[in-house]
Parts: C-alpha cells; structure tokens; sequence
C-alpha cells in the first residue's frame, strides 16, 4: 500500500470507524494479536472462534510449537491497515515491536492491550493471569498459573539437598546461556550449575566445542526442532568427542527461547522426570 494512499485510507477509516464500547464487547468476541508470544497464549486460552488474527511468525514451525494450529487463523503482518479491516475489539501486544501498528490502532479507536513480557519464572503466573483478565479467558488462564506455580515449588524441592549438577543449555550455532536468562533460572532451580557463568557469559554468547568439553559438563541441555534444517548445534551433539565423555543430552521443546510462559509447564515437567536419573560422582 502506498503512502498517499494509505493516508487517505487512514483519515477514511477514522470518520466511519465505530467507537469501542468496552460493555458491549466484553467478553471480546474478536481478538487479534501482534505478538508471537501472545499467539500462544491465544491457542491454549480462548476459544479458537474469538481468535480474529494471529502474527505470520506463528505459522512457521521454525518459530512456533503451534504451527499446525495457527495455520487455521488469519495470520497478519504486524500492519494496522491488515488489523483495522478485520474489525477486532481487542488487540494483544507485547511491551516491544508493532509501535507504530499499536499507536495508529488506538488512533482508529481499537482497544489495544500492551502486556510485559515476563522476565523471571516467577513473573509468568501473573503474566498468564493478567492475559486471562484481558481476553476473558480467566478461568482456563488460572487453571494454567496455578499449575505452572506448583510445578515450580516442586522443583525447587527436586533438587534441594543435591549437589548441583554441571551442565551447559545449547543452542543452534553453537551458543550457550549464560547470567540475566530465563534459562538459566530454570537450570538454577532445576539443581543444574550453569557452567557458562563461570566463564563470565552473560546472555547468549558461542563457545567453542573444545571448551565446552574442558569445562566437564555432566548434562547438555538443548531445544530439539521439529524442522529438517541444518543446526549447528545438532551436528555438535553428535561429535564423537562428545560421546567419548559419556555427556547426558536432555533434550527439551524446540522454540523454548523465542517464548517460555505458554510451554513452560511441559519444560519443567521433562526436566523433573530427568533430573532424578541423574547422579553427580
């Protein structure tokens, strides 16, 4: 669409657009989404006819563990003008990205809704619960905080008379985690010593396989993908150097990166059932 055009399109829609009336469209019938993570959310929490549009990423396996799902939605581009023509009556996004798409939907007189992201493990309950509020999908949004908080006090005492155990979390191109993630949070809580913190690694940084082995990890962790395409990381796995030191792989759901509040639950659940075959000399 070009400038000129879509400014007159703009200043068309602003006349003929209806006002949002909260009461009337409560609990909202047609819900859109701006954000990947979000989209999530939206499968496991609202009915799939109150789910009005989803991003384009969520239809690409190579981002989204809902793919197969999301195809079934229209998929939008992050644009205002693809939003506003489907007439949602509530818009989900995220603290960052679609700035410009969020404020000229407010212009038209669509209800936005900005939700943080979490950032700790502890901050997903309410993150989950705030989303329930927002779309009218409190009860089945509860069901999820709740379990996922159970999960987590459960974990904690997993391990809490363990000695830690030294591993590294894996990634495609050969990068590790390091301080300041949420995987790393969750290594930490699981009873795992995250030994890319003691090589001072903040975030996601590579690291060498040679020096991956000196560091004498008993577990690797790492995201399995469901797609068939080249990764680094997977190739690294099955370096017979790696075998030689008798490494213990866990392997977790792919996409656990982009977006941990909607299948953090089934991570902590396959970490509690491995940690337990795990035994530290």
């Amino acid at each position: 669409m070009s400038c000129k055009f879509f400014i007159f399109w703009l200043a068309f829609y602003c006349v003929n657009v209806p006002a949002v009336n909260a009461d009337v469209n409560w609990p909202p019938r047609k819900i859109a989404s701006l954000n990947l993570c979000l989209d999530a959310l939206l499968l496991k929490l609202v009915e799939p006819s109150r789910i009005n549009s989803l991003t384009y990423l969520s239809g690409n396996p190579q981002f989204s563990p809902f793919a197969a799902q999301a195809i079934h939605y229209h998929l939008n581009r992050g644009l205002a003008e693809d939003l506003a023509l489907r007439e949602p009556d509530l818009i989900v996004a995220g603290d960052f990205g679609a700035t410009d798409a969020k404020h000229l939907l407010l212009q038209l007189g669509f209800r936005v809704e900005t939700l943080a992201l979490p950032r700790t493990l502890d901050e997903i309950g309410a993150h989950i619960r705030r989303f329930g509020q927002v779309t009218g999908s409190q009860i089945a949004a509860e069901s999820m905080a709740s379990q996922l908080e159970e999960q987590l006090r459960k974990l904690d005492l997993t391990h809490k008379h363990r000695a830690a155990i030294p591993a590294f979390w894996y990634s495609s191109n050969g990068v590790v985690v390091g301080e300041g993630t949420l995987e790393n949070e969750l290594m930490t809580r699981a009873g795992f010593h995250n030994l890319a913190v003691d090589q001072h690694l903040q975030g996601f940084a590579q690291m060498d396989l040679e020096n991956i082995i000196l560091a004498q990890p008993k577990v690797i962790i790492i995201e399995t993908a469901d797609v068939k395409a080249f990764s680094l990381a997977q190739e690294y796995i099955e370096h017979p150097a790696l075998g030689a030191h008798h490494m213990r792989i866990i392997r977790l759901p792919a996409t656990l990166s982009v977006c941990i509040a909607p299948i953090a639950a089934n991570v902590i659940n396959n970490l509690m059932q491995q940690i337990n075959d795990i035994h530290v000399d």
